[in-house]
């Protein structure tokens, strides 16, 4: 399942600098492994989706959560 804005995803941590250099997002260091957040925006493209959190900074690689 894709992610939606408006989506409940669960940070799961996991980080690969590679990834995050490639896809152009932020390092989540402000991020805390299984907490939940809400999805403000999604930037899909071909290889990559980055998403948005309500009430957080930056841009993340969506394959760092999961649905809630």
């Amino acid at each position: 399942m894709s992610i939606q804005t408006g989506d409940t995803v669960i940070f799961r941590g996991g980080v690969i600098p590679e990834q995050i250099k490639y896809s152009g997002s932020d390092y989540p260091s402000n991020l805390i492994i299984g907490k939940t957040y809400v999805v403000e925006g999604v930037e899909q493209t071909s290889s990559y989706s980055n998403i948005t959190l309500e009430d957080t900074r930056g841009k993340f690689n969506s394959n760092q959560f999961q649905v809630a």
